[in-house]
């Protein structure tokens, strides 16, 4: 049954038609979960009161977010949220671009790799009575070892000793968050960043503070200046293929991060999900700065999807307090998952698995920019994802809807804003493995298509 949502959008972005703002801000809010299927809108009087615009405005607004499949009104019974992306993303005509799911050149697939693990496994009454047994399996050192192996880069070699498992990447940056950044204080992070983060965040009622970017990345002048005036407890850098953007931060850039978080004192969470698919990075933070470092990395994005294994490096100073917060939150990471990362870093599996999707993003990325040679955006060449700059009149949440009528689902730049008062004029575009070659062509041609038609002729 639908309830009365006190939802309120907290002011619309001022770059845009207000009932565009308005639609765009509904979007936001459902990826966010902050709004849910079947929540009942506020009146369009109420809102209009309350946004200081007309009743006529929230009515566009209102039907803007319908035509996009986000609301649906009865009469009577107002104006509800939908279930819009989970019925998008059904549709078998529907091409995802939206979800980040990298490549993978041809030989055996993730699941045939996991169905012989599996066999292996129960072949094996040893390990299979480790894996079932919380008592011999809560504090596994080879699963750890195996962790600290994946991770190691360069002149980063962490021991089992620095490692602890998580339920996945979110899962550690949550644990960052909860041991590591006491109340009162701020993470810092750039103004488009890991969605992950924003929702741990908000979780925890931990503020955001955006720092500049550019193309290398967080600006250590810039933090700087913010460490000047704001309570920075922690900074939050994505390294490799950022999301959304897709960059990778030179080592001159990470080394320079690293002096002031010595000279501020303060805490980096270094997420890199996807590091193993840029076998040229430069050296983790963690190697620049280890005794303040967490560094982050996941068997999920590279390996296979449903493999939710977080790899946490720790500085021995805050090891304790982030086992404890693992120990509060879940008691211990699935151990028959962290047995099968174990087994494929061990036998191979997971390097080969890598390589393959190095080589199949360079190929599909080589791919996007033929056919979307003449736009603004981008990330690197071998990113697994891209961003393209939309130009005006188009908003994040309008082109969004406008692909998703052509059968295309991309992510809107708007759901990667640590600061919803700085607009978001993109979207991020992933080069995802469900898709084959053929499909993503003709759907980055169709994109294409749209940004230069404008919101007018779509």
């Amino acid at each position: 049954m639908a309830w009365e949502a006190t939802w309120r959008p907290g002011g619309l972005a001022e770059d845009r038609p207000a009932y565009v703002a308005l639609a765009d801000a509904i979007a936001h809010d459902v990826a966010r979960g902050l709004l849910t299927p079947g929540d009942r809108l506020p009146t369009h009087r109420a809102l209009a009161g309350e946004l200081g615009v007309t009743v006529r405005t929230i009515a566009r607004g209102y039907a803007e977010a319908e035509r996009r499949g986000l609301v649906g009104g009865e009469v009577g019974r107002g104006t509800y949220v939908r279930d819009a992306f989970g019925l998008a993303a059904t549709r078998s005509s529907t091409v995802n671009l939206a979800a980040l799911h990298p490549p993978i050149a041809a030989g055996p697939a993730p699941a045939e790799r996991l169905a012989a693990t599996l066999r292996s496994l129960a072949n094996d009454p040893v390990a299979l009575q480790t894996v079932t047994d919380t008592e011999r399996s809560a504090d596994h050192r080879e699963h750890r070892a195996a962790a600290a192996a994946w991770v190691a880069h360069g002149g980063f070699a962490p021991t089992p000793d620095d490692m602890l498992l998580t339920a996945g990447a979110q899962h550690a940056i949550t644990l960052c968050l909860l041991a590591l950044v006491p109340a009162g204080s701020e993470v810092a992070t750039t103004a488009l960043t890991n969605p992950g983060l924003i929702a741990a965040a908000r979780a925890l009622s931990l503020p955001l503070v955006v720092v500049d970017s550019d193309e290398d990345g967080m600006i250590p002048a810039a933090l700087d200046d913010v460490c000047s005036r704001e309570p920075v407890g922690a900074v939050h850098v994505q390294p490799n293929f950022d999301n959304p953007r897709g960059h990778t931060m030179p080592a001159a850039r990470r080394e320079a991060l690293a002096e002031l978080a010595g000279r501020n004192d303060l805490w980096l969470i270094e997420d890199d999900p996807l590091g193993p698919l840029a076998p040229d990075r430069p050296d983790p933070l963690a190697v620049l700065a280890p005794d303040r470092t967490c560094y982050i990395a996941s068997a999920a994005k590279v390996l296979a999807l449903g493999l939710r294994v977080g790899m946490l490096g720790a500085p021995q100073l805050a090891y304790p307090r982030l086992a404890a917060a693992l120990r509060a939150s879940t008691w211990l990471t699935a151990p028959l998952l962290g047995e099968v990362v174990a087994r494929w870093v061990r036998d191979g599996t997971a390097e080969q698995i890598a390589r393959r999707r190095v080589t199949a993003c360079r190929e599909r990325s080589v791919l996007a920019r033929e056919v979307l040679a003449d736009l603004q955006g981008y990330g690197d060449t071998a990113s697994p994802h891209l961003w393209i700059e939309l130009p005006a009149p188009w908003s994040a949440g309008s082109f969004v809807a406008a692909a998703r009528d052509e059968g295309i689902l991309v992510a809107p730049g708007d759901d990667y804003l640590a600061d919803r008062t700085r607009p978001a004029h993109g979207i991020r575009v992933g080069l995802n493995a469900e898709v084959p070659d053929d499909k993503l062509r003709d759907a980055l041609t169709t994109l294409l298509h749209l940004v230069r038609l404008g919101p007018a002729a779509s």
